[in-house]
Formats: C-alpha cells, sequence, structure tokens
C-alpha cells in the first residue's frame, strides 16, 4: 500500500446499495485513491461526489440492488470502477440528478481524474482513472530532454561528417513519424473534445441567465485579450514580411476565410487539418445533440466513448513528449537551425508580459466597477495566483480558487460553483495570448508572410484552441501542431514551441486563472449574485 508503488493492488467487493452500502463503498474508494497516490483534497472531492451519484442511483432501484466496487491495474493503467445494475440511471443528466448536475460536473472535474459513465448489458459503470504517479515531474522531463538534447547535438558537429549524416538520417524519419501521429491524433481530439464539452452542458436549460452570461463574458474575455496582443505585435513583428500576400486586398482575404470555415464535406476537414472547419463543424453537432438531448442518447454515448479513447491515446503519447522534444530540438539542431531560438525567444518574451499585465488590468476594472480597493483585490488574488504559478496546474489552485471566490471575493457558491470549473477549463486567457505570441514570433523567423487576414486566422485559432484544448497532459503538444499548420508554419518549429512553453505555462496558467477571478466578479455583480461586503472586507486566514 506504500505510495512508492506505481500500479493498484486489484480487489472486487459487492455491497447493497443502501446507506451503509454506500458509506462502505465510499469507504473502499477513498482506500483505492490513496493508494493511488491521489491527494487528500481531491481524493475528498471525488468521494462526496461519488456519495452523491450513489445516492442518486439508490433512489433509482430497488431496495436490494447489489454494488459492485472494483479497482486495479490493467495495461499499466489504474482504474476504479463502481458498477450497479438496473435502469440508465446517468448522474450528468439534470434531470434524473435533481440539480446534482453542478456538483458532479465540479467536484469531479476538480479532482481531475476524468471520470467515464456508461450503460452497457443493463449495468450503469462509473469509472476512474487516477493520474500515474512521476518519478520526474513534466518540467523536470522536459527540461532534461532540452539538455539531453542540446548535449547531442553538440557532440555530434564535434564527431566526423559521416557519423553527423548517419544520426540525422536515423532522427529525422523518427521526427516525421512522430509528427505524423500528432497529426492524426489532433483533428479528432479537437472535435470530439469541444462537441463533448457543449453536450456535457446538460440541456439547454441549463445554459440559462447565468450560463449565457457567463460563457458570451468568457469569450469575450478570451478574444479581447487576443486583439490587444495582435495591437501591440502590430509594432514588434514584420507583420507583411516573406513572401507577400500581395494581390487581394485584406477585407477581401478575411471575408473568404469566414466563409472557408463551412467544409464542403464531413471529411475534408481531417485530412487537410483544417483546424477552423473541424471546431466549425464540432460546435454545430454538439449543439445540436444538446438540442435533441435523450433522443440523440446513442450519438451522444458514441462520442463520449470515442473521446475517451482519443483522450486515452493521447495520454499515452503525451508519456513520451519529452521524447518527442528531444529528437525535434536534435533534429533542429542537426539541420543547423539553432537560430530558430531567436524567433521563439521574441514570442516568449511577449507571452510572458502579456500574462503579467492582463492580470492586473483585469484586477484594476473590477476595482473600479466595484469601487473597491486595488491593493485590497491584489492581496486576495495572489494567492491563488502564486499556487498557479509556482506549479503551472490550474488543478493544483483549484480549492484555493474556489475557497477564494466564495470566501474571499463574496462571489455566490452557485456561481462559482458552475463557473471556476468551467472557467479553469475554456476561459484560457493566458494560453490564447501564448499562442498568438509564439506564433508570431515563429513565423517572422521562418519568413511568413504576416498580413492582416493571417493575422485574424492566427488570432482566431489561438483562442479557440485554448479553449477546446483537451484536459490531458500533451494536450498544448496538440494545440501547437495544429496552430502552424494552420498558420503555415514549418512542422520542425513545433520543437522549439513546446520547448518555449516549458517557461511559457508557469505564467499561462497563472494569467488565466487570475483573470477568471476578476471576471467572475464583474459577472456575478451584472447578475446581481455579488456579495459587496464580502469583497472590500479585509481578507481572513
Amino acid at each position: 500500500m506504500g505510495k512508492q508503488t506505481h500500479t493498484l493492488e486489484k480487489r472486487e467487493e459487492t455491497v447493497l446499495l443502501d446507506a451503509a452500502g454506500i458509506d462502505r463503498l465510499a469507504a473502499l474508494l477513498t482506500e483505492a485513491l490513496k493508494q493511488a497516490a491521489v491527494e487528500r483534497k481531491e481524493a475528498l472531492r471525488l468521494r462526496l461526489a461519488t456519495e452523491d451519484i450513489l445516492a442518486v442511483w439508490q433512489r433509482g432501484v430497488a431496495a436490494d440492488t447489489p454494488c459492485r466496487f472494483r479497482c486495479g491495474t490493467r495495461w499499466g493503467r489504474t482504474y476504479i470502477e463502481l458498477l450497479v445494475p438496473g435502469r440508465r440511471d446517468d448522474p450528468s443528466d439534470a434531470d434524473a440528478a435533481e440539480g446534482g448536475q453542478v456538483l458532479y460536473s465540479s467536484l469531479l472535474a476538480q479532482a481531475g481524474l476524468a471520470p467515464a459513465y456508461s450503460y452497457q448489458d443493463g449495468v450503469n459503470r462509473l469509472a476512474f482513472y487516477p493520474p500515474k504517479p512521476q518519478r520526474l515531474s513534466s518540467l523536470a522531463q522536459l527540461l532534461l530532454a532540452i539538455a539531453a538534447s542540446a548535449a547531442c547535438g553538440l557532440l555530434c558537429f564535434a564527431a566526423p561528417d559521416g557519423v553527423r549524416h548517419a544520426v540525422s538520417g536515423a532522427v529525422t524519419p523518427l521526427f516525421n513519424a512522430l509528427m505524423g501521429i500528432l497529426q492524426a491524433l489532433a483533428g479528432p481530439m479537437i472535435f470530439l473534445s469541444v462537441c463533448c464539452g457543449i453536450v456535457n452542458i446538460g440541456d439547454v436549460q441549463t445554459l440559462g441567465k447565468i450560463g449565457k452570461t457567463v460563457l458570451t463574458r468568457f469569450l469575450a474575455g478570451i478574444y479581447l485579450v487576443i486583439c490587444a496582443t495582435a495591437v501591440c505585435a502590430a509594432w514588434l513583428f514584420r507583420t507583411d514580411n516573406g513572401a507577400a500576400a500581395a494581390g487581394s486586398n485584406a477585407a477581401a482575404q478575411i471575408y473568404d476565410m469566414i466563409l472557408g470555415v463551412i467544409p464542403s464535406n464531413l471529411v475534408s476537414p481531417f485530412l487537410d487539418g483544417n483546424t477552423l472547419q473541424i471546431i466549425f463543424m464540432a460546435v454545430c453537432v454538439g449543439a445540436a445533440l444538446l438540442v435533441l438531448g435523450r433522443k440523440a442518447g446513442a450519438v451522444h454515448d458514441v462520442f463520449d466513448h470515442a473521446n475517451t479513447l482519443i483522450q486515452f491515446l493521447m495520454e499515452l503519447v503525451s508519456r513520451y513528449i519529452a521524447v518527442f522534444v528531444f529528437i525535434s530540438l536534435l533534429s533542429m539542431m542537426l539541420s543547423q537551425s539553432l537560430a530558430g531560438l531567436r524567433g521563439v525567444a521574441k514570442g516568449l518574451l511577449l507571452g510572458i508580459a502579456v500574462c503579467l499585465i492582463w492580470p492586473l488590468l483585469y484586477a484594476l476594472a473590477a476595482s473600479v466597477r466595484m469601487k473597491t480597493s486595488f491593493p485590497l483585490l491584489l492581496r486576495k488574488l495572489l494567492p491563488t495566483y502564486l499556487i498557479a504559478l509556482s506549479t503551472a496546474s490550474s488543478s493544483a489552485a483549484l480549492s484555493t480558487n474556489l475557497e477564494t471566490c466564495e470566501r474571499q471575493l463574496g462571489i455566490s457558491p452557485r456561481i462559482a460553483g458552475f463557473a471556476v470549473p468551467l472557467g479553469q477549463v475554456i476561459f484560457k486567457t493566458g494560453a490564447a495570448a501564448g499562442f498568438f505570441a509564439l506564433a508570431l514570433g515563429l513565423a517572422e523567423f521562418y519568413g511568413v508572410a504576416m498580413p492582416l487576414s493571417w493575422t485574424v486566422t492566427g488570432g482566431l485559432v489561438s483562442g479557440l484552441l485554448a479553449i477546446a484544448a483537451p484536459p490531458v497532459p500533451g494536450g498544448s503538444l496538440t494545440c501547437y501542431t495544429v496552430l502552424l499548420t494552420q498558420l503555415g508554419i514549418p512542422e520542425e518549429a513545433i520543437g522549439l514551441a513546446v520547448a518555449g512553453n516549458v517557461i511559457l505555462d508557469f505564467f499561462m496558467t497563472s494569467c488565466g486563472i487570475s483573470c477568471l477571478q476578476s471576471e467572475l466578479i464583474l459577472a456575478s455583480n451584472r447578475l446581481g449574485m455579488l456579495d459587496i461586503e464580502t469583497l472590500r472586507r479585509e481578507p481572513t486566514e
């Protein structure tokens, strides 16, 4: 049962689904999560959410219905499952859960364990996949890969030409093969992530006054940040360099781009890697499934299972991100493109600057609008910001984020419970600005023409990818693959983008979290659900 183990001991137990049985199942779940080295706070949240789900299931089945608990390790991946026979009773269904939708979506999302519900052969099944503990953090692995690629590159340059050419002949095809895997997964993953994200809102009623206000402000905030970044970038980058985009004027190019979002068929966007068309189809399909509700339940299940499969494959690929970065940077060094670091450095500095400035501007806007002290508001936002900055993890900052929003900022729990988990998934102002800034730097270095239409496309795609990026390790890698392909930047730049993202990710995460808190103050006030006195009160311990 030690924390050093990387496997979960196989166990199976069946209990009656009554009050005592729910307590026993919760205890089994807690024990399994402890063995899987899940953090205590996350395990507690997951236990509370699971008890709520079991209570929902209990109300819909006979008194003597059994519930089977099982856990173990399969194909190197730990799993925990709860199985209850009976009619279909999806816990994410707002009608079935009688208001439990918010509890289900927020608490389980906070745990970051990607729960998956399915119904097959008369059995309701809820599965959790705790992340596998790592000896080295993702950051440490990436830094080690960068250092190793630099060392190997220098050794190759010191070796005879024949050795260098032989190494290059082995590394280049391997890099192309890895790029092929990423491109094959990128389109389906973005499509399913967006589509399932819309469907999992629950139903059209959930998109009521609160949902519409929050989502509208989230989208507006993301593109406000990108537009401001683009305006600043116009003075810092050669926005029309390379092969000049002569001929069509900018307005015509933007008009063609807008019309080009609509695909001619359902297959070509995936074959061509056209991100805008893929996201357009995902939004349309997701919205249609949301409106149809239970009438399209079977299609929803297929998409949900496909999304789980794709994310699982991406998790497998993500285990070797460090290997990919190593091969990508080594390939670049062997092709004598090391000067590309200048391109990523300029975009990296712009991204860091934007991610530092926007939280301050958002907090200033909230303090002026709410007529509260700006330094006081900064003191309240600082704890969550520092956690996000030091860990580059929105999940790590989630519990502090929720507590700050409700107890320090006076945001109603009705909004915080819905909007904080949702905002940490889609309100990624820092990610949107970071993607766009790195793309600008790399495009300038590689001589890619950057007329106004290119800038509009880059900003639009960056914002959409920030929203659509799946919450799995390696999601940002796929986003850079998609973004650079869409903007015509050579694929060998992906290694530089990922290397730059190692540093930028800390600032992007903290920027998004801090802007989210300020945004929710404004949204809550607009909805009349903000406690002004709590907001203006000195922070409590």
